[in-house]
């Protein structure tokens, strides 16, 4: 099996949302139609753009600054302090930190949702669940998970090598598989052992003794926690001979990572993890191998490789489309931008995020997030189906729950009950509306259509389409109602028929 060329002519509307929304968040159908005008070449140039600019100075955002008064400052000014001062001290602290993350968060998804530069920011999603590491318990700390969060930003496109040696110097994930405390005559084999197995050449490829002797070649790559950098500790390292992988050195730890990148297997690991990211689940062997044969020729490097499998007939072939279950950072930011509406100005988004799974910055463990079907289990989907509830009618997600129409409370309408769970200031019902308006839709059919076209970019089945036209030519008490925006109902089909396009099985992929 081999990746073959897209005709530049087959570029259209329809594929350029497709790949909006497998190299970004998806998107408008105009911002679609606005791809498919650059032509296929283009929008693939545009998408890569990042990858050849030089990338800024560093400049945290003000939530992820590091406090003015230094670890080192705190710890001394805390041992001075009685022991009941000392607790309230510490867990303001906490707070604050806490605080801060949370607002890291807020700060990533409107990047993620404003930019011009959605695959920069969708690679580094990627990489944040491939690197995974989490501010819980041993972080702590939001500076250190936003400088890990820009490196994964800056060597988005770059060559595996670079990022594997940029990794074994992030104080986030030395910290995290606790290289920090490494040492000659004690090395820790965390690290080491993750570096293969989940980062580079998964389980098979590399024996106990690789993780020792790659263990001893990355003592002394630690951390300075005053500053929260990378700091070599020449004492602490172990400069003695090492076989490793087969080759026998004084090895450091870039000796290791570039060992790595060049066993056969790295190249089919992370080509597989590319599929599954961009095209489709389970690919097959072949193709598999025929993309790591593609990835070595380009060097290790992600941007010609993904200028290769962006132009392929492939990304765009029937089963490519649909092929992925969306994660919730793609579902809500997806759903935004067809909205044409902001982030809500309270926590909602992220608590929704938190209870669909995917918490920023806080990966379930080191390997990641698991996605695919594990995004739209039976824990979960009530919980997907309802965010959109909460983007519809604004019904907190902390209140996420269905109105049982058969045994409601007493005396509580639907309406009553949407009210009484309403408890954050957001309400885009006239956007939704003004959609509609726009457009100067005359029926039905005409509203479902663009509907379906601007939320879900794709066709539907006919049975879905008739069920999408009845809602809207039935009232709330179930008889007949005639098609018309000015109706006093209507605002409320409207919003029933959207709601019911994003709690489809069809809004659940891309």
């Amino acid at each position: 099996m081999a990746f073959s060329p897209l005709p530049a002519q087959e570029f259209d509307t329809p594929k350029a949302a497709h790949l909006l929304w497998r190299a970004g968040f998806g998107g408008t159908w105009a911002d679609a139609e606005e791809l498919a005008g650059r032509g296929l070449d283009g929008a693939i140039e545009w998408l890569l753009a990042p990858a050849v600019e030089k990338p800024g100075p560093l400049s945290p955002p003000e939530c992820a600054k590091l406090p003015e008064e230094d670890e080192a400052a705190f710890r001394a000014r805390l041992r001075s302090l009685p022991d009941g001062v000392r607790q309230k001290l510490a867990n303001e602290r906490r707070r604050e930190e806490n605080n801060k993350i949370e607002a890291l968060k807020r700060w990533w998804l409107e990047r993620m949702l404003t930019t011009r530069r959605p695959l920069e920011e969708k690679l580094t999603l990627f990489w944040h669940s491939h690197f995974a590491s989490s501010f819980a318990e041993k972080i702590e700390h939001a500076y250190p998970m936003w400088r890990q969060n820009e490196r994964f930003r800056r060597f988005a496109f770059g060559k595996f090598p670079d990022q594997l040696k940029a990794l074994i110097r992030d104080p986030a994930m030395l910290v995290w598989l606790d290289n920090a405390q490494s040492r000659s005559g004690r090395p820790n084999e965390n690290f080491a052992r993750e570096l293969m197995e989940l980062f580079s050449l998964g389980v098979g490829h590399y024996s106990e003794t690789d993780v020792k002797e790659s263990a001893r070649a990355l003592t002394g790559f630690g951390v300075d926690r005053d500053t929260w950098k990378f700091a070599f500790h020449k004492d602490a390292h172990d400069p003695g001979e090492k076989v490793f992988l087969g080759n026998t050195g004084d090895w450091t730890g870039d000796d290791i990572v570039q060992i790595i990148s060049e066993h056969p297997a790295a190249s089919r690991f992370m080509t597989r993890k590319f599929l599954e990211f961009f095209l489709w689940p389970n690919p097959e062997t072949p193709l598999v191998e025929e993309a790591a044969r593609i990835y070595r020729e380009v060097d290790l490097a992600l941007a010609p490789f993904l200028r290769h499998l962006f132009a392929s007939r492939e990304f765009y072939s029937p089963r490519a489309l649909a092929a992925t279950v969306k994660s919730p950072v793609v579902l809500t930011l997806g759903a935004l931008k067809s909205m044409r509406v902001p982030i809500p100005e309270s926590s909602t988004m992220i608590d929704a995020l938190r209870l669909m799974g995917q918490d920023l910055f806080f990966p379930p463990d080191v390997n990641g997030w698991p996605g695919g079907m594990a995004w739209i289990n039976s824990n979960v989907l009530l919980i997907r189906y309802n965010f959109g509830n909460f983007l519809i009618n604004g019904v907190s997600p902390d209140d996420f729950q269905m109105y049982d129409s058969k045994q409601p409370a007493q005396k509580q309408t639907r309406r009553t009950f949407i009210e009484k769970q309403r408890s954050v200031n957001w309400s885009p019902k006239a956007q939704i509306k003004a959609l509609g308006l726009e457009r100067k839709l005359n029926s039905p059919g005409e509203a479902v259509d663009f509907y379906v076209r601007d939320f879900l970019q794709r066709p539907i089945s006919p049975e879905f389409r008739r069920q999408l036209v009845a809602l809207l030519e039935t009232d709330a008490a179930g008889g007949r109602k005639s098609f018309s925006f000015d109706d006093n109902t209507f605002d409320e089909r409207i919003r029933g028929l959207v709601h019911l396009i994003m709690s489809s099985p069809d809004y659940q992929l891309c």
